[in-house]
């Protein structure tokens, strides 16, 4: 079967993990950051930026490669209080977009997760599994977003590959 789906690589993105109580993390970030999702697994944006709500406590912000350094000054993870954690983790995960009306199919055979959008909603953020592997996984307009350990994007490209092949 030939599916009708777009599927790029990205390989960097300007990423933070941030950890914290809400009411610490709010008051931290009050000058950078207008608002946090409070509803788990899922995410808000700000200008080009994606806040994610992952874990209780827990968000990661996303945004371009190209505004890393302006975040760290912004963010100021090195001078944040003990209660709270601010990770500059932008080397760690490569990012997959699939765009497309057959992207749905193509992330059906790559996760377990339920996708049906009752379920995985245009605001849905969360960890899962891509081919057996720790992925964050949500929507972008028509399609998907996911991103694995970058140790496992080629090898996951490849399977992507696979998926496609006729």
């Amino acid at each position: 079967m030939t599916y009708n789906v777009k599927i790029q690589r990205k390989l960097l993105n300007a990423l933070f993990d941030i950890k914290g109580s809400i009411r610490d993390v709010k008051s931290y970030l009050k000058e950078c950051v207008k608002s946090l999702p409070v509803k788990p697994s899922s995410y808000i944006t700000q200008g080009n930026w994606k806040i994610l709500y992952v874990g209780p406590n827990h968000w990661i912000l996303l945004a371009p490669i190209d505004q890393e350094q302006q975040l760290v000054s912004s963010l100021r993870p090195h001078d944040c209080p003990a209660s709270i954690s601010i990770v500059l983790i932008s080397d760690t995960l490569t990012f997959f977009h699939i765009d497309g009306p057959d992207a749905f199919d193509i992330i059906s055979i790559a996760s377990p997760i339920n996708l049906n959008a009752d379920a995985f909603t245009p605001e849905t953020a969360t960890f899962s599994e891509i081919f057996g592997l720790k992925a964050l996984i949500f929507r972008h307009g028509d399609g998907f977003q996911f991103a694995v350990d970058q140790s496992f994007g080629d090898m996951v490209s490849n399977y992507l590959d696979l998926t496609l092949a006729n």
